[in-house]
């Protein structure tokens, strides 16, 4: 089934492709556990070099964090979270 990709002109704009080709890859992934929900929920921190990601959903409770070293930070502010939501064929992405 294909899986239309929509996001906002501030996920556009805030974040770089590499992350949200990242993001996207983390919501595919979780998906294919059964009992997901449709909505998924990015924590996004950076600190010098590292970038902490924490991925959340609240039915079933869900939560894994993700550590990237050797981070180079984007010249735009970073948002603190930003949100997937996935219904039927539909990806959503927003901040």
């Amino acid at each position: 089934m294909k899986i239309n990709r929509y996001i906002t002109r501030g996920i556009s704009e805030h974040l770089s492709l590499d992350l949200q080709i990242l993001l996207w890859n983390m919501v595919k992934k979780r998906d294919n556990q059964p009992h997901t929900d449709y909505l998924h929920i990015f924590k996004l921190q950076e600190d010098e070099n590292i970038l902490l990601i924490t991925h959340e959903q609240e039915q079933p409770a869900y939560k894994l964090e993700y550590h990237y070293t050797n981070y180079i930070k984007n010249q735009n502010a970073l948002p603190k979270k930003v949100c997937v939501i996935r219904e039927d064929d539909v990806d959503i992405f927003f901040m």
